[in-house]
C-alpha cells in the first residue's frame, strides 16, 4: 500500500508525463484528464506490486493504457484529434507541428501508444512491454510497423503538399 507521501511523490514525478501521453494517444484533453484520474484511483484502490519508483512508473503507464483500451472498447470508435487554429505567420514551426499532430492522429491507438512511449518518454522495449502488457519481442515488431506507417504518412503528406502525384 502506498503511503500518502509515496503517492504524492509518485504523482509529482509522473502526472505531467502521464497526462501528455493520454492527450497524445486519445487526442482529447478532457478524456486524458479522466484517464489520469482513473489511473491514480486504480493505483490507490489496488496496492501496486512494487515500491520501486521506476517500476511504479511503468505500472502506472500500464494502468493508463488499460484505461484507454477500456474506453475504446466501450465507445467502439476513436476520438478525433482536436483541430488547432490556423498557423501563425510569427511561428513557422506551428504548421509543421499541426501536420505532425494530424498525422499522429491517423495512427491506430496502439501505434500512438508505442510511438509516444518510445520516442517521447524514451522507454525501452522492456518498459513499453510492461506498460502495454505485451511481450518484448512483440514491441519490437509493432514499433517497427508503427514507425514505418508514420514515415509513409509523412512522405504522402509531403508529396501532397508539394503538389507531386503518387
Amino acid at each position: 500500500m502506498l503511503t500518502p507521501q509515496a503517492f504524492e511523490a509518485l504523482y509529482a514525478q509522473t502526472s505531467a508525463a502521464l497526462r501528455n501521453y493520454a492527450v497524445k494517444v486519445t487526442g482529447n484533453a478532457a478524456a486524458a484528464d479522466d484517464i489520469l484520474q482513473e489511473s491514480y484511483l486504480r493505483i490507490l484502490r489496488q496496492p501496486p506490486p512494487t515500491e520501486d519508483p521506476r517500476e511504479l512508473r511503468a505500472y502506472l503507464f500500464r494502468i493508463a493504457s488499460n484505461v484507454m483500451t477500456d474506453r475504446w472498447r466501450r465507445h467502439r470508435r476513436e476520438v478525433p484529434i482536436d483541430e488547432a487554429g490556423e498557423p501563425s505567420a510569427q511561428d513557422p514551426d506551428v504548421a509543421s507541428r499541426m501536420d505532425m499532430a494530424k498525422t499522429f492522429g491517423v495512427l491506430r491507438p496502439m501505434e500512438r501508444q508505442l510511438m509516444w512511449l518510445a520516442y517521447v518518454e524514451g522507454a525501452t522495449h522492456r518498459e513499453i512491454a510492461a506498460a502495454l502488457g505485451l511481450r518484448e519481442g512483440s514491441v519490437r515488431v509493432l514499433l517497427s510497423r508503427a514507425r514505418a506507417k508514420m514515415a509513409a504518412l509523412l512522405r504522402d503528406q509531403r508529396s501532397t503538399s508539394s503538389g507531386e502525384t503518387a
